[in-house]
């Protein structure tokens, strides 16, 4: 796998997406949920998307799966969910596995109780 270049996690540190993601997630463990558990899920853009738009294979365009999550309305506890899981793998609240690689980084440093970290 490639390492991460210390100017990707700079860009992640200040990536709108993931200052969204810590704000919802700092309002989940103050009880603010906004949906619960994973119903949120089947509320997403892609519930009913083919799995290959979602994980296409290295070196293949996301355009597509990129384009689905721009107006999705769970858009940001999707990214939640992939930052906590640490999921490096498909697309996941607009953002390209790359993009996601650096933003975990961020997130072990801005969520010291995040899994894995």
């Amino acid at each position: 796998m490639r390492r991460i270049r210390p100017d990707e996690v700079a860009r992640a540190r200040r990536d709108p997406r993931l200052l969204d993601a810590a704000e919802y997630r700092n309002e989940i463990i103050r009880g603010a949920y906004r949906m619960s558990g994973d119903a949120w899920l089947r509320q997403g853009n892609c519930a009913d998307a083919e799995p290959d738009v979602m994980y296409p294979e290295p070196r293949e365009p996301i355009d597509q799966a990129l384009a689905m999550c721009a107006a999705c309305p769970v858009r940001t506890p999707c990214l939640v969910r992939a930052l906590e899981a640490r999921d490096r793998h498909g697309v996941w609240g607009a953002t390209a596995p790359r993009e996601r690689r650096a933003m975990i980084e961020v997130w072990k440093d801005i969520n010291p109780l995040a899994i894995g970290a």
